[in-house]
């Protein structure tokens, strides 16, 4: 009697338990799960932090309009602006434009931190010889405007040569 007693009294815990294992193993399925989109943000954090270090410009893609191929001034992202200040405006918008127009440019490495770069604008000296190859690994550059730059034909060529898919523009060739 005792034993029914005890079984009425007792709320039934048997889907409320966890073992240790259980935890650990939901702990570590949660963290591959947000691993991919942290290391991304903070890669592409690091790829901005550069631009900013040269001077440049940086405008995010929530911005653009890609149907209509134009800029939304006004666009804001449909999350709370307390928790985009929170955590960084990387984990919730990629980098779209990049303009470098301050400092002399002569390292391009950086911009491959960003993975989604869609257009790159350099309006600066830049360094005799600069390697531009880290642009190819930009899968989405479309466009690269140089003005101020200094670039000789022969190196717009072969720039064009290196960027295939990318519509290369120079104010101090206009022919291209």
């Amino acid at each position: 009697m005792d034993s029914q007693k005890n079984s009425l009294m007792k709320p039934s815990t048997k889907f409320l338990r966890f073992s240790l294992r259980t935890l650990i193993l939901l702990t570590a399925a949660t963290a591959v799960l947000f691993a991919v989109p942290i290391r991304q943000a903070l890669t592409q954090k690091r790829g901005r932090d550069w631009v900013v270090s040269q001077n440049g410009h940086v405008s995010f893609s929530y911005k653009y309009d890609a149907n209509n191929e134009q800029w939304l001034h006004n666009a804001t992202l449909p999350y709370p602006g307390w928790l985009i200040d929170a955590i960084g405006i990387d984990f919730f918008t990629s980098v779209d434009t990049v303009v470098l127009d301050n400092k002399e440019v002569v390292d391009l490495s950086p911009l491959v931190d960003l993975n989604d770069l869609r257009c790159l604008g350099i309006y600066i000296e830049i360094k005799q010889g600069l390697d531009f190859s880290p642009l190819s690994k930009l899968p989405h550059l479309e466009a690269l405007h140089l003005d101020y730059t200094g670039i000789s034909s022969e190196e717009l060529d072969n720039l064009r040569e290196l960027l295939p898919g990318v519509r290369v523009q120079s104010a101090g060739h206009p022919d291209s």
